[in-house]
């Protein structure tokens, strides 16, 4: 169940911004692992060791600092949860990343908020949870404190946990893998986030009331993946840096954008969102190699649909004189359609494909006379709106794909299926491209 692939950097959040919409914390963008609270116990073995570990917090307790009166139902059961949570969340990140930590946050404001997104295990008495687990008579966690610089929130450090010598050595006696936890399937599948202020932002994540529309997306996501828990899906080996992939982590969530349910959309969680392309071509859907199938040129023939244009060109980002710099034209074109002005200097990651002498103003005249039919749609910031509409096509392929039973993985605008599904599973995504925008769309191999 388990295998190699890249490691993670820890960021501490950023602060939560301001909307109509009530802001929630905003998580840390690039961390090694967050501790969610949605790890569970999936075997017997998993969840003889939460009991034992239950057991021994209430005998510690009793014996340090006995309890005046006994816990509500209500009560215990959360004391189980975040126990288990805690334990299941501490085993997983030590199979999976040996030399890693999990980031947590233990503010009182992130403990003591309710919301749609977070575990019953996130509460203040979690602190409480996991102080008995760090003691030293305990020896069930190793805990870094975090540091908060009110001068500064960006240096502020988040704390972070690891698995304790006694929890490691109950993974040795139990003999557990990652394949003996699980998330639970309760967690929120909608996520709503707020306009980024920068680069940098992560974007807070919002309240938001249900709809019928809400409702369409978590069920459609409930279908997914119910479908990718079930499938057969293994990773072979392959060398890399010691770290592991637990193939039994494809939780989707679907992520919108700017406080709107009609802008992004993109699907996010699989093990496979964060493989390098190279180490992708490891996985195995029914025990037979896997392609990924990949819309080209998306965004163009997504707009050129909505103008009711036809789109003539073989090729939406080769533009004459500039045809040996393809890759740079469509970094340009991309953030045309995300801007709301033209540009004065050429977007971040085009400038290095593209020689000294070539001026932005060249390209970008360029692409609007090469595309005219749909040139007042440039600098209209409606990128987002085309990642909602890419995302809706994404998400209907994956429920064509697995009602047939073909297993499917999402990768943006791509999906990755098994070798002797790729021309059943072209076929269903060439004919939801032109349901979806009227016009043809193009798939291909993505080597």
């Amino acid at each position: 169940m388990i295998n190699h692939t890249t490691k993670m950097v820890v960021r501490a959040p950023h602060a939560a911004s301001k909307t109509a919409l009530q802001a929630i914390y905003s998580p840390p963008t690039r961390y090694e692992q967050p501790f969610t609270g949605f790890r569970i116990a999936a075997t017997d073995r998993a969840e003889s060791v939460v009991a034992e570990v239950v057991s021994l917090l209430l005998r510690y307790e009793q014996h340090r600092a006995p309890r005046k009166r006994k816990r509500k139902t209500g009560d215990f059961q959360t004391f189980e949860r975040q126990v288990e949570a805690l334990v299941c969340d501490l085993i997983h990140s030590e199979l999976a990343r040996p030399d890693g930590w999990l980031a947590i946050e233990l503010s009182n404001t992130a403990l003591g908020s309710r919301d749609r997104y977070k575990s019953i295990a996130i509460s203040k008495t979690l602190k409480d949870v996991l102080g008995y687990m760090a003691t030293p008579e305990m020896e069930l966690v190793k805990h870094r404190r975090g540091v908060w610089v009110p001068s500064d929130p960006s240096l502020s450090m988040l704390s972070t946990i690891r698995a304790g010598e006694r929890l490691r050595n109950l993974i040795q006696d139990r003999q557990l893998t990652c394949a003996d936890f699980t998330l639970d399937n309760s967690q929120e599948t909608i996520v709503l986030k707020d306009t980024k202020a920068d680069h940098n932002d992560a974007g807070s994540w919002l309240q938001y009331d249900d709809t019928d529309q809400t409702h369409k997306y978590r069920s459609d996501m409930a279908f997914i993946n119910d479908a990718l828990a079930e499938a057969d899906i293994q990773y072979r080996p392959c060398p890399t840096d010691g770290q592991v992939v637990d193939t039994a982590d494809r939780h989707l969530r679907r992520y919108f954008n700017n406080g709107s349910f009609q802008k992004g959309g993109r699907l996010f969680g699989g093990f496979w969102l964060n493989m390098s392309k190279m180490n992708r071509r490891g996985i195995l859907i029914q025990g037979v190699p896997t392609v990924t199938l990949d819309f080209g040129q998306m965004n163009p023939r997504i707009l050129y649909g909505l103008a009711g244009e036809k789109f003539n060109a073989e090729d939406a980002y080769t533009i004459p004189r500039l045809e040996e710099y393809r890759d740079g034209v469509k970094v340009v074109f991309n953030s045309m359609l995300h801007r709301t002005s033209p540009m004065k200097k050429k977007p971040r990651g085009s400038a290095e494909l593209f020689p000294g002498h070539v001026r932005i103003k060249e390209i970008t005249s360029g692409i609007i006379i090469f595309h005219k039919p749909i040139a007042d749609l440039f600098y209209k910031g409606i990128g987002l709106d085309l990642l909602y509409k890419e995302s809706q096509i994404l998400v209907e392929v994956l429920t064509e794909l697995l009602r047939l039973g073909i297993t499917a993985l999402p990768v943006h605008d791509a999906v990755i299926v098994a070798e002797h599904h790729q021309d059943q599973a072209t076929t269903i995504m060439l004919a939801v491209f032109k349901k979806q925008t009227n016009i043809d769309g193009v798939v291909k191999v993505d080597a």
